[in-house]
């Protein structure tokens, strides 16, 4: 009996990571919940396995990780000509877009369950991802037209915010990938 519970937790451990990339991929916390599960696992294996020092490894990650798609909105928002106030706009507006995506994801993701996966695709994962992006993009766009910039000039702010949004949102994920990698090693 005790070996069943054992792989048992080990495949919800397995899932739990799972989830947290695919967390990652709606613009929610999902490293958080990477590294939640693996503290977690660290605790029933007397911090054994993964050790303290992977755990360490793993919140530093997760803190760049959850970062990283906001700040490179901002900093991608001046690059494009907007001030350093858009660029925080862009900042802002991105995560209201985000929290209402994750917000709507469950309805869309419902609706789209009757159109078979690609419609749960694209209503759970794709519609929180446009509206993060699309947050960001009006938010830069519009503070820059509010401090009397040109519409190509607060569009360009626009794109920069759009396209560091993108870069960002790849690397949280590639970090994300990572930090699944990083704790099945240190498990297995």
């Amino acid at each position: 009996m005790l070996s069943v519970l054992i792989v048992i937790g080990y495949v919800v451990f397995v899932l739990v990571l799972m989830a947290g990339v695919l967390a990652t991929l709606l613009n929610l916390p999902g490293t958080v919940l990477i590294l939640a599960d693996a503290v977690i696992f660290s605790a029933f294996t007397h911090w054994q396995r993964p050790s303290l020092w992977t755990l360490g490894g793993l919140l530093i990650l997760a803190i760049v990780a959850e970062t990283s798609d906001n700040i490179l909105s901002m900093v991608a928002t001046q690059r494009g000509g907007g001030s350093g106030r858009a660029g925080v706009a862009a900042m802002v507006g991105g995560i209201g877009g985000a929290l209402l995506g994750a917000w709507l994801s469950p309805l869309f993701g419902a609706i789209g369950l009757l159109g078979g996966l690609v419609g749960f695709l694209v209503g759970g994962i794709i519609v929180p991802l446009g509206l993060a992006l699309i947050g960001g993009y009006l938010a830069a766009y519009w503070y820059e037209r509010r401090q009397g910039k040109s519409h190509e000039e607060a569009r360009q702010a626009g794109k920069g915010a759009l396209i560091g949004r993108l870069i960002g949102g790849l690397a949280k994920g590639i970090i994300a990938i990572l930090m699944v990698a990083i704790t099945l090693y240190a498990v297995f």
